[in-house]
């Protein structure tokens, strides 16, 4: 075996310094590049990595890009026919490498649903009058649509479940409609029954987490009420009816899209004065007597909720190369495949961002797997991630952070892949430059090590030029660095003339820099992949 092996790395070593020699010559009459002087007293031999990093060809590239900036995509935007599309194209990708899928999912695809929080239209009647959504009464959670009528309500006081104090003992209000009120109970000489501390200056108790945060109170009745089946909660909360209501113009105010929306959660409203005046016939919750004769009221109540939102389907793709078998640790590589769409009659094909990060970690996997062949089997669980979502707030990140297919603990480096094929004004590959510069932001590899192993192989990487920059909130790697996982975000220009333009197609890629520094990636991939420690 390890005969074997030493012959297919000879083979590799030669066929490297055969494909370097001839690629740079090709380069230099193509363009005119320089090599870079080299100290003829001392001769580099070509590290493993960089053996393995000769698989990865501007020619596979390119044949990946067009395909993902194909227009038949249409954009390849989240939840359209073109991203499923280009989803299946990296399905079949990951099933020809031979990728593993997680067990969590039922193939290569983490799918998930979103929702944009557009308003709702809500009406709320009694038999007295009909109630404007906005002025009267006020929701924030996205819901199903849905008409609900009943002759009667169910008040549930102040809708606390708690060891010290229960208002839904002995209740049943499955499927009912619940009223409940802010504030919560205290004894006759003022002091909070449930809370525990006591203000150390005038000795009296403090109030509970039933009261203390006003939005933190109404989850835990929300909580309760939907713990206990109830169909929909009014909540009357005068002390804090300032406070939601000028949320609630905000809320509406910037479009969002949120994943992961519940479908089973209990209804809720928030009411003000005159709703709850006409449900209860008191103005003031405190004026309500608690007796087993008022504790139902038979008013008669129509709610219709009609959902405005538009529904978004997503897909991630994750496809594992399995390394050590005794192995619990993942490098994650990851990507994000979806683009900016198809809008006004004209298709954003979005080849530099992000085809061009997809092609990169296509090859990269293949370039792995190929060593993993030749019997250099990683320590480490290689995860391929390319994520849906990025352009839309980033949800496929957002929900895989939620629903991770491999433990975040076991997580010990996220390696980012973005717009890795232009140059900043860099028209045609008649106008190629003689260094490829990559840009490179990392968190959590602080030691020192680190970067000197970057600049080292810097040093034997011809027309590689480093440029260190500061991390900024713009990328998928941000979700995972909230958890405190080390990341490394690779990436190109973003001030070329077509970014995010129907204008950045494949034909303005250039391979020749993509193929560089995806190598150089590779290389630094491999340190993470096979070093003892990190």
């Amino acid at each position: 075996m390890k005969i074997r092996i030493l012959l297919i790395s000879m083979a590799l070593l030669l066929l490297s310094i055969y494909s370097c020699g001839s690629k740079k010559k090709e380069l230099r009459e193509k363009y005119g590049v320089e090599e870079k002087e080299k100290d003829t007293k001392s001769k580099h031999t070509p590290t493993l990595a960089e053996i393995f990093a000769e698989s990865i060809t501007a020619d596979d590239l390119d044949y990946h890009v067009y395909h993902l900036a194909d227009s038949s995509m249409e954009g390849r935007e989240t939840g359209t026919h073109g991203a499923t599309k280009a989803a299946k194209y990296i399905w079949d990708f990951f099933l020809d490498q031979h990728l593993m899928f997680p067990k969590e999912l039922d193939g290569y695809f983490q799918k998930y649903t979103a929702a944009e929080n557009a308003k709702p239209t809500v009406v709320l009647e009694t038999d007295i009058k009909a109630y404007k959504y906005g002025e009267d009464f006020i929701s924030f959670f996205p819901h199903d649509s849905i008409d609900v009528q009943a002759d009667n309500l169910v008040f549930v006081g102040y809708g606390i479940e708690d060891p010290k104090y229960n208002d839904y003992a002995y209740q049943d209000v499955k499927g009912k409609i619940v009223l409940v009120v802010g504030g919560e109970p205290r004894d006759k000489y003022g002091n909070y029954i449930i809370s525990n501390e006591v203000d150390p200056y005038t000795g009296r108790s403090l109030p509970s987490v039933w009261s203390q945060d006003p939005i933190k109170a109404y989850i835990l009745r929300r909580n309760a009420a939907m713990k206990h089946g109830a169909k929909v909660m009014l909540y009357y909360d005068p002390y804090n009816h300032d406070y939601f209501w000028q949320n609630f113009k905000k809320h509406f105010e910037k479009k969002q899209l949120e994943v992961s929306v519940k479908k089973d959660s209990v209804y809720d409203f928030f009411i003000n004065k005159d709703i709850f005046a006409d449900l209860t016939g008191y103005d003031n919750p405190e004026e309500i007597r608690y007796t087993k004769k008022t504790r139902k009221y038979s008013v008669p109540i129509h709610i219709i909720y009609k959902n405005n939102n538009e529904i978004i389907d997503g897909i991630n793709t994750i496809g594992i190369l399995e390394g050590a078998p005794k192995s619990d640790e993942y490098i994650i590589i990851l990507s994000h495949y979806d683009g900016q769409g198809k809008h006004d009659g004209k298709i954003y094909l979005s080849a530099n961002d992000n085809a061009s990060g997809v092609a990169a970690s296509f090859e990269i996997a293949e370039a792995f797997n190929v060593a993993k062949d030749s019997g250099f089997v990683p320590r480490r669980h290689l995860v391929f991630m390319n994520f849906s979502g990025k352009e839309q707030d980033m949800l496929g990140a957002r929900f895989y952070m939620e629903h991770p297919v491999v433990p975040l603990e076991k997580t010990i480096a996220v390696i980012e892949l973005h717009k890795l094929g232009r140059l900043k004004d860099l028209k045609s590959d008649d106008d190629l430059p003689d260094f490829y510069p990559i840009n490179i932001a990392f968190n959590g590899f602080e030691k020192a090590g680190f970067k000197k192993n970057i600049e080292n192989m810097q040093s034997y990487n011809d027309y590689i030029t480093l440029k260190f920059k500061p991390l900024v909130e713009a990328s998928e790697y941000t979700q995972f660095m909230k958890k405190n996982i080390p990341v490394i975000y690779y990436y190109g220009s973003s001030d070329y003339a077509d970014y995010h333009k129907p204008t950045d197609t494949p034909d303005r890629v250039s391979y020749d820099i993509l193929e560089k520094r995806t190598r150089f990636v590779f290389q630094i991939i491999w340190q993470l992949a096979y070093q003892k420690k990190l």
